[in-house]
């Protein structure tokens, strides 16, 4: 069974920095990067718990006032024996309009995680 876990963002304007966390507290484990702009936070049962986007608006291909709104996601993070895949689907207020942004991000296991499936949401339905 998929853990579901509401999720609260933080945007840094001046950084370009968007910074997903889940709404419960937890104690922080440790971080994995994927690729230049992802970071994945784990709590110290190794469940994802936060997901940091570095050049965000670059990133997602919006302006970086689209990310100080409010908007929809949801996110599966899927960790298996090899890759830790992340699935976002991002529902973006863009000039009024509702834009649909989907990313996918991977990069290899290698520290071991134990394997499981997560889904972070926010807003939206």
């Amino acid at each position: 069974m998929k853990n579901q876990f509401q999720l609260r963002k933080d945007y840094d304007f001046q950084s370009d920095v968007l910074y997903l966390r889940i709404v419960d507290d937890y104690q922080y484990r440790e971080s994995i990067e994927i690729g230049n702009s992802l970071i994945l936070d784990f709590d110290e049962n190794y469940v994802p718990v936060a997901v940091e986007i570095l050049d965000a608006s670059r990133v997602l291909n919006v302006g970086k006032y689209s990310l100080k709104e409010d908007f929809g996601l949801k996110m599966e993070i899927s960790v298996g024996e090899d890759l830790v895949i992340i699935h976002a689907h991002f529902v973006l207020s863009v000039h009024q309009k509702e834009i649909p942004v989907k990313k996918d991000f991977k990069t290899l296991n290698d520290i071991h995680l134990p394997t499981q499936e997560v889904g972070l949401v926010m807003g939206g339905d």
